[in-house]
């Protein structure tokens, strides 16, 4: 962020290099508050609070979103996947709320036979597949109708964002 810089002509392979670093040390953070969510869950006390890894991780990928449907940067980027893709974007997109639904299930399916299961391993399976359909049910149409709909609409306010700076060149 440049706010206080004047600005000046930078090496672009050094911008670069400097946006590829940033987008690792964002994956490295999202990893870790993963895993710190996990392990609080299972190993630590049902109650330990993981809202802090949530709001990091959340804030940085709406923020993410946000700024690249305003600068346009979500439609390009979506017309060039469907150009070099056999599979569209919003198919994707539906297989990525497929895909998160049922780690989803499968999270809380297991996280509750650990938790409920008592050492028991009829009432921890019983647990487990009750918990897990019932999530599957649930969360399945809920992630893929929630990524198809923000999807389709990023990407058109984010084509008319694009068209809007096109008009102002």
């Amino acid at each position: 962020m440049k706010w206080f810089k004047k600005h000046s002509a930078e090496d672009e392979r050094i911008v670069n290099l400097k946006n590829k670093i940033y987008k690792e040390v964002y994956i490295l953070i999202m990893i870790i508050c993963s895993i710190s969510v996990i392990i609080k869950s299972f190993a630590l006390h049902p109650t330990e609070s993981v809202w802090l890894e949530l709001l990091i991780m959340l804030s940085g990928s709406i923020y993410f979103g946000i700024r690249s449907v305003a600068l346009g940067i979500y439609s390009d980027e979506v017309e060039v996947h469907d150009q070099r893709n056999k599979m569209s974007f919003s198919k994707r997109t539906a297989l990525w709320g497929l895909a998160i639904g049922i780690i989803l299930a499968l999270y809380f399916g297991i996280r509750s036979a650990v938790l409920f299961g008592n050492d028991n391993s009829s009432t921890e399976i019983k647990y487990f597949f009750m918990v897990f359909f019932v999530s599957l049910i649930l969360y399945i149409p809920l992630f893929v109708g929630v990524n198809l709909v923000i999807h389709h609409g990023a990407n058109r306010v984010s084509q008319k964002m694009s068209q809007n700076d096109q008009l102002d060149s």
